[in-house]
């Protein structure tokens, strides 16, 4: 499907199997985690990506899959954690946090984008998804995987990993 420009799919995928990433936390104000892509100003997520890359720095870098991952975790009041890292390859700096995508199921909206336009597309496909959800009976949970493959040229391959559960219906309306 096509919206705001950008072809998106989505899809329901199990994760059989937890993956695992290593990379670093960082925190964010919580009124920054909606509607990415619409706000100027330093970014508070680019900062944590910049983080992560001076720590793997002279390390061999494994960018066939990166993730993001926007999570309550310890933050302080009014803030959320976000996680950045790598996938996995058996030879993590101690340095480094471990966080473990778990093994179940998900909706899944992918798309390709260049570099430059990857925060507005981003914010394009939350914002179509967060429709899709509401319209499917469905509300996605407390954590947000964004998975990034690098394509060929600028090209990026993002996945958004949402976990989700059926939309309860309450006495008299919806929750």
């Amino acid at each position: 499907m096509i919206s705001e420009g950008v072809v998106l799919e989505i899809q329901k995928k199990r994760n059989k199997q937890p993956m695992v990433f290593y990379g670093v936390i960082g925190y964010y104000p919580f009124k920054y985690g909606k509607m990415l892509g619409q706000r100027t100003g330093i970014d508070p997520i680019d900062e944590i990506w910049h983080d992560f890359y001076q720590k793997i720095a002279n390390q061999p870098r494994t960018d066939h899959c990166l993730i993001g991952v926007s999570f309550p975790g310890d933050a302080p009041e009014d803030y959320s954690s976000y996680f950045v890292g790598q996938l996995s390859d058996g030879t993590q700096l101690s340095t480094l946090i471990e966080w473990t995508l778990p093994a179940r199921d998900y909706i899944v909206c992918s798309f390709d984008t260049i570099s430059e336009q990857l925060i507005i597309n981003m914010g394009k496909a939350m914002r179509y998804t967060r429709f899709w959800l509401k319209k499917n009976g469905w509300i996605a949970e407390d954590f947000f995987p964004e998975l990034y493959r690098k394509g060929n040229n600028r090209v990026t391959h993002v996945e958004l990993w949402i976990p989700f559960k059926k939309r309860r219906e309450m006495q008299g309306g919806t929750e």
